[in-house]
């Protein structure tokens, strides 16, 4: 196991306890509808998939879907969402630089591929995010399209924020708690990222602790990597919703990337 896997086994319990999906796919659902229909996608692939939110959504709305993860506690998690709401999609483990499962072969290219959720700064090296735009464009046909969101570290890297808001609900039936937290490295380049889960025992709280190292990822970093993996012009958005707002690096809260394949 490597230390992203370990981290997201480690937080896949309470990943849907800190998510509100209704609110996030209503939000998001118009913006990413509008931009696969303007490619006519009817594949897509999630290849940070988590606990499947997002990929379970596509399949309601008449996509064929795969999802992949890193951690086979979330792909877990969500196979087992999609079997209780007896939908159809294919999930399995792979990390982003190996999104062609091989047990499927060389399957027909999918027509998007989302990477959501703040998946890539987990690449700690220009050439590992060269290689996971790569790995996406591979499994896109000519012309298909990428959408990446992430958090705008442009501005988050001038002001470090260390603690964000606590996010509570019940696993269970017990209630339980994740704190997520920050350390700046700023010579190495570096943000170590925590995540404090809390459950509450029979007498008192219980607490894990659970680090991850991120790198920074700069708007220029990252178009700069859908370049070289053989992406086109990159439309660059504020955040996933309708209508669309443009990145502005000083005030965004996300940084929403929208790429095609080179034919």
């Amino acid at each position: 196991m490597n230390q992203v896997t370990d981290f997201y086994d480690a937080l896949a319990p309470m990943f849907d306890v800190m998510t509100d999906w209704d609110a996030r796919l209503a939000a998001e659902g118009p913006f990413l509808q509008a931009q696969l229909d303007a490619v006519g996608a009817r594949r897509v692939l999630d290849a940070a998939c988590g606990s499947g939110g997002h990929a379970l959504w596509l399949v309601r709305q008449g996509y064929e879907v795969a999802g992949a993860d890193v951690s086979p506690v979330m792909i877990d998690l969500a196979r087992q969402k999609a079997s209780a709401a007896q939908l159809d999609v294919e999930l399995f483990v792979a990390d982003l630089a190996n999104l062609q499962p091989a047990h499927l072969g060389p399957a027909t290219p999918y027509d998007a591929v989302f990477c959501l959720g703040n998946s890539l700064p987990h690449l700690l090296t220009q050439a590992d995010l060269v290689a996971a735009a790569r790995s996406m464009a591979c499994v896109l046909r000519p012309g298909g399209l990428l959408i990446l969101q992430n958090l705008n570290y442009d501005l988050r890297w001038q002001k470090q924020p260390r603690w964000f808001a606590a996010q509570g609900g019940e696993l269970d039936g017990q209630p339980v708690l994740v704190w997520r937290f920050a350390d700046y490295d700023v010579p190495a380049g570096r943000i170590d990222f925590h995540i404090a889960l809390f459950r509450q025992g029979e007498r008192d709280w219980k607490v894990d602790v659970h680090t991850t190292p991120q790198r920074p990822l700069f708007r220029v970093d990252l178009l700069a990597a859908l370049a070289e993996a053989g992406f086109g012009e990159a439309q660059t958005y504020a955040r996933m919703t309708a209508p669309s707002e443009p990145f502005d690096a000083g005030k965004s809260g996300d940084l929403v990337v929208a790429a095609h394949k080179r034919g």
